[in-house]
């Protein structure tokens, strides 16, 4: 009996210690799978990523004929999806994306999502044919149109290849340089594909010594500003001037405001140099004494700020400028980026007495919305229309209907980009309230701008039987 029960107790501990054994076990797996997959996709992450191309480029430097390809993946439209359904929906469709790269892949290749809306994918090869085959897959399923609900949208994807040994010794470089394709396809309306090129490398280069001298550019006083005169269309008064922010570099002289303005919001030197043209903006126009209005741009990074209706109201104080004559614009996407914050701060700045104008009206996918949302003082036409609209019905008619739109909210136009008689003249059959572009005036600095109004406003007055004429021919 003795015998009998100690055998009993060590089957019992035995068995007890298999069970724990076994879910040990499971749990060590869990944790592993845990570790190497990511939780919403179950696609590999990042470090199974990394282990899989250290294990390629190993097997690679083994194999006189064998290549390893890094592909990375970046969508383009995933915060569009975001913004407009919600995070839950951003979420299916990094699943729906996931299942697609999943089906796709074969032999000698592997995907893996490393956070975000970025995705990697890594090829085995020896013939530059099969390469193109798989970029050309990944292309024609990230570009197919996800359906979320009663949804759909094409996302479609920037995808940037670089190739080992060619482009890269090491997986660092090898990645860095994919990433630097990934965004020249990014930038490239043209191409969803682009391989590394030794230029982008000067190219990178080149963009990260900018951003370096556009940090000291305010300490150095590089920066400027010009002034670009807004008028109205049916009387030809001056109503204000638009500040542009110019940027003189010590070595490259005159650089674009489309090429430093993208790298100081990247940087967040947008800040200070947001701060910078607001101050000096406000200080100049108090100087004037001619009560017209001064217009300047937000950046949609500016409304991070903790608060920018307090130092808007600051600033204010500080150079005596009327609240009435500053006019601050911002584009749609700023109020895309986090709507209910954004509208909220605007109602702050609102309160202060400034106006709000709302800018390159017509190029957004949420423009009627945003006008219901928000009681916006002006609407400002998107030069692009006005480039058609001598030889374009479509763009006449987008103009007539943004100038009715604006009529039935009680809400004034202002046409950017006229460059020509006829478009003035177009937009006074149309009813436009106001215009602004180089047929009316170029931009100039500060010093330029005394006396080109009273001018400006008799060259008008000369010219008007002519108008007329264009007016009856339109």
């Amino acid at each position: 009996a003795v015998a009998v029960v100690g055998l009993i107790v060590a089957a019992t501990g035995f068995a007890s210690y298999l069970i724990d054994e076994r879910g040990r076990l499971e749990s060590f797996e869990r944790l592993q799978h845990l570790a190497l997959n990511d939780a919403l996709t179950g696609l590999p992450n990042r470090v199974s990523f990394n282990d899989r191309l250290d294990h390629e480029i190993d097997r690679a430097c083994e194999g006189e004929d064998t290549m390893t390809a890094v592909i990375v993946i970046d969508l383009d439209r995933f915060k569009e999806i975001n913004d407009l359904r919600g995070h839950a929906a951003g979420d299916q469709a990094l699943k729906i994306v996931a299942r697609r790269l999943s089906r796709l892949i074969g032999e000698g290749e592997f995907v893996a999502r490393l956070g975000g809306d970025e995705f990697a994918a890594i090829k085995r090869f020896k013939d530059q044919k099969d390469l193109l085959g798989l970029a050309s897959r990944l292309e024609k399923s990230l570009f197919e149109p996800l359906r979320l609900d009663d949804f759909e949208i094409a996302a479609g994807a920037s995808i940037g290849v670089a190739v080992y040994p060619r482009d890269g010794a090491d997986r660092e470089r090898l990645v860095s340089n994919a990433d630097l394709a990934m965004y020249r396809a990014k930038n490239d309306v043209t191409r969803a594909v682009c391989f590394y090129e030794s230029a982008m490398d000067e190219t990178a280069r080149a963009r990260r010594a900018l951003a370096s001298d556009l940090r000291q550019a305010i300490d150095r006083g590089e920066l400027s500003l010009h002034y670009q005169v807004q008028t109205s269309v049916p009387t030809g008064a001056t109503c204000g001037y638009e500040a542009l922010l110019r940027w003189t570099h010590p070595v490259h002289g005159m650089i674009p405001p489309a090429e430093f303005i993208p790298i100081a919001e990247e940087n967040g030197s947008i800040m200070a140099i947001g701060e910078w043209v607001l101050r000096t903006a406000c200080r100049q126009a108090a100087s004037w004494g001619n009560g017209h209005k001064i217009a300047v741009n937000l950046s949609p990074v500016q409304f991070a700020h903790a608060d920018l209706a307090k130092l808007i109201h600051q600033i204010l104080i500080e150079t005596g400028l009327s609240p009435k004559r500053l006019e601050l614009e911002l584009t749609e996407s700023t109020i895309v980026a986090d709507k209910v914050r954004t509208l909220h701060v605007l109602r702050q700045i609102k309160a202060l007495g400034v106006t709000i104008a709302i800018d390159d009206f017509g190029t957004g996918y949420s423009s009627l919305d945003t006008l219901r949302s928000f009681p916006f003082d002006k609407i400002k036409l998107d030069r692009s229309f006005m480039a058609d609209v001598e030889r374009s019905p479509q763009a006449k008619a987008i103009i007539r209907a943004v100038l009715t739109l604006g009529r039935s909210l009680d809400i004034p136009v202002l046409a950017e980009g006229v460059e020509t008689h006829v478009q003035l003249t177009i937009l006074q059959v149309e009813g436009c309230n106001e215009a602004q572009g180089y047929f009316l005036g170029r931009p100039k600095p500060i010093d330029q701008i005394t006396g080109d109004a009273d001018h400006r406003n008799d060259q008008l007055v000369a010219e008007e039987p002519a108008r007329m004429r264009l007016s009856r021919q339109a």
